[in-house]
């Protein structure tokens, strides 16, 4: 078979250009035999074709980076609305021609709404770029979207039926349409907020990290300290590790920042260092003898890692810390364990009073179970214990008090008295034969401290007074009251921010609170409304700026403390501090025992009714009584055979007022005051109302004290509601 000859190709040069080497030029080609492509020509706009294209570019075709696309959600609802407008528009030229134009087109405008509904929740209208928006939204809010589509049907039907007409016509519809585009477009322009375009040149201009940075001091600067953070230009240094985590200087900008808006920016320092507020503590640097006056921009930073306020702490003996005249009871650990919390009990010549504030759980019952505990401790300090909660706050404390009073508010109301009896007669002992100001307390003449567990319930305007004195006379007689409550407004205290004042000004302990009983705390810097929700953290306004823990034992442990304690402290008072006492709370002091035998059994005896299915003879006591029969001119089958002897003795059978007869009105209102109180009250009794300049000038006359005592005479009068001010300043007079 003969082979096929094979044809001579052509010379490369022939053939064309090699794919992938270089183009010739044109003219070379056209040498060589070969055709020249011709490349399309376009043509560039230039002049007013080239404003007209750009126009045509920007209206229509937007770049990525341009503000109609960034704010393409917001622009959306006004784009609906335009649209909206102009078919109204339409609508209302085309409703002119006839009556049944008009309802065909208004059949059709509701027709429409209905249906654009339906066309949202197709997978197309999804897709579509113009109803992309409208169709998300359909289905992230499905009300709202009916709502708006039944708005738009509605003013388009509206402006169809109405057909205006004039100029100001259009306007009214108009407007009508702006202000629903507004309410409607609202809750959509919500959802989708401006998005924010985040400048990196300030990230890549960042400085890289200093070699061997702590990590604590890395946060710091990229969270904190950057100029996105809630404290610019702020740095850490000399961070050192410590048993409860990380200890360091806080460097501030100078005239810039605080401490105090440093404390204010806690929360949002917090979630920057991925810790909780209560980790953070912030104090001033504490002066040395190399820095007696340290730089107030530099401050002291502890972040605390390990969890030292989860730990429980066991209630211990020995919860005195003395120096000198001056005795606390501690309270617990800070958080850093560095120190305690304390309570001041007593200092040179005064006994402190005290608040303590804490919701339920939050650990109040336990720290006044301590500071019970500390107080009998001392050896020199008994304790009244008034509970609305018939002992129920704490049980401990109730059946170990020297005087234990449950839910009586007459008993409290005489108990009170009493103890203004109390403090009146130490005062007198002071000046009459001690000759001292203050108090100091022994084993013979010891301290009274009254705890009045939820005291919004005890404390009441009509007694917010009494209490007030014992605030503020008591610190100098050895009486204090430690005030407690899940509240610290002034219904914790009869409404009487005299009565706040005075006892917060010795101690303030603040658990855990709401955030609007926090905000009332101005005594404590931090904000106890964010402390973890652990029992029994804290924190005081004495002290460091910290929180602490709480300590506690179980119930049985605390008992036997208690029992201890008690074997050293004083069982009863000196004579005087009794006899006053029992004098001002009526023979109730003297009774106190008696009377809680007898409660005891009331109540034994209540349940055992309850038991049975029976109601109980307390209870009927407090039922609505007979009235009593009229004892003018009584016949002999309405005398009594017998009358019970406790009814003469405790019984008020509203004869008293005949011992009233021919008594100086004024006597039992003088016999409430002493001093200079008493003498402005009798100037005022002699001549019915004088100015303020003439009561002052008879009563430093009569007393020999100065025109400043007089003066708060005259305020602790009037705020008791004794005397009141005349109308334009005339003068004062006594109250009716």
């Amino acid at each position: 078979m003969a082979r096929k000859s094979k044809k001579n190709p052509p010379p490369a040069a022939a053939r064309g250009p090699v794919p992938g080497s270089a183009p010739l030029p044109p003219e070379v080609l056209a040498a060589l035999g070969h055709p020249v492509r011709e490349e399309p020509r376009t043509l560039e706009p230039e002049g007013v074709g080239a404003i007209l294209a750009a126009g045509w570019k920007m209206a229509f075709r937007p770049g990525e980076g341009s503000l109609r696309v960034h704010m393409r959600a917001q622009f959306y609802p006004w784009k609906v609305g335009a649209t909206i407008l102009a078919a109204g528009a339409v609508a209302a030229r085309a409703a002119e021609v006839s009556a049944t134009h008009g309802l065909m087109l208004a059949l059709a405008s509701g027709a429409g709404a209905w249906a654009a509904l339906k066309v949202l929740s197709t997978v197309k209208a999804r897709r579509w770029r113009a109803t992309k928006l409208a169709s998300e939204w359909a289905e992230v809010d499905p009300a709202h979207a009916r709502l708006c589509s039944a708005a738009a049907g509605v003013w388009l039907i509206a402006v169809i039926l109405i057909s205006p007409s004039t100029l100001a016509a259009w306007w009214w519809a108009g407007l009508v349409g702006l202000l629903a585009l507004l309410a409607l477009g609202s809750r959509f322009w919500a959802h989708h907020r401006i998005p924010r375009v985040l400048a990196a040149a300030e990230q890549e201009l960042a400085p890289p990290p200093p070699p061997g940075e702590h990590p604590i001091a890395r946060q710091w600067r990229t969270t904190v300290a950057s100029s996105q953070g809630p404290l610019p230009g702020t740095k850490l240094s000399d961070l050192t590790e410590q048993p409860y985590g990380v200890r360091g200087r806080l460097h501030l900008v100078r005239a810039r920042q605080t401490i105090t808006s440093v404390r204010a920016a806690i929360g949002y320092i917090a979630t920057g260092l991925g810790v909780s507020e209560a980790d953070i503590l912030i104090e001033h640097t504490e002066p040395t003898e190399e820095h007696p006056k340290p730089d107030s921009s530099i401050l002291d930073i502890k972040v605390v890692t390990v969890g030292l306020l989860s730990e429980k702490v066991p209630l211990e003996a020995g919860r005195l810390d003395i120096e000198g005249g001056q005795v606390h009871i501690r309270l617990g650990p800070y958080a850093d364990g560095d120190g305690q919390a304390r309570y001041r009990l007593y200092t040179d010549d005064s006994m402190w009073s005290g608040f303590v504030a804490g919701s339920t759980g939050s650990g109040k019952s336990g720290l006044i179970d301590a500071l019970a505990l500390g107080a009998w401790e001392t050896g020199s300090t008994v304790v009244l214990y008034l509970d609305p909660k018939n002992g129920g706050s704490s049980p401990r404390i109730f059946d170990r008090a020297h005087w234990a009073v449950p839910n009586d508010p007459a008993t409290w109301d005489r108990l009170l008295s009493g103890l203004v009896e109390l403090v009146e007669a130490r005062g007198l002992e002071n000046s009459a034969r001690l000759k001292t100001s203050g108090f100091t307390p022994t084993a013979e003449r010891p301290g009274v401290l009254v705890i009045v567990d939820e005291c919004h319930a005890v404390i009441t305007a009509d007694t917010a007074y009494r209490w007030g004195r014992i605030a503020r006379e008591g610190r100098a007689a050895g009486v204090a009251l430690v005030l407690a409550s899940q509240i610290y407004g002034l219904d914790s205290f009869g409404g009487s921010d005299a009565v706040r004042a005075n006892v917060t000004s010795g101690n303030t302990v603040a658990l855990r609170v709401s955030r609007n009983q926090a905000s009332m705390i101005a005594d404590i810097t931090l904000d106890p409304s964010a402390l973890p929700k652990i029992t029994g953290v804290g924190l005081t306004a004495e002290g460091r700026d910290v929180a602490f823990r709480a300590a506690w034992a179980p119930h049985e442990v605390t008992a036997a403390l208690m029992d201890a304690a008690l074997e050293g402290a004083p069982q009863e008072l000196d004579a005087l501090a009794a006899g006053a006492l029992d004098a001002g709370s009526g023979g109730l002091y003297r009774r106190r025992h008696e009377i809680a035998a007898q409660q005891v059994a009331d109540a034994q005896e209540r349940l055992a009714a309850y038991e049975a299915g029976r109601t109980p003879s307390a209870r009927q006591a407090t039922a609505p009584q007979v009235a009593l029969a009229n004892f003018v001119n009584p016949s002999l089958e309405n005398l009594p055979a017998s009358i019970d002897p406790a009814l003469l003795s405790d019984a008020d059978l509203g004869l008293g007022i005949l011992a009233e007869v021919g008594r100086d009105p004024h006597e039992r209102l003088l016999a409430a005051w002493s001093g200079a109180a008493r003498a402005v009250l009798q100037v005022l009794i002699e001549h019915g109302s004088l100015r303020r300049g003439e009561i002052e000038q008879q009563v430093m006359e009569a007393e020999q004290c100065s025109r400043a005592t007089v003066a708060r005479a005259m305020e602790d009068l009037a705020e008791s509601g004794a005397i009141e001010a005349l109308p334009k300043r005339k003068g004062w007079q006594l109250t009716a």
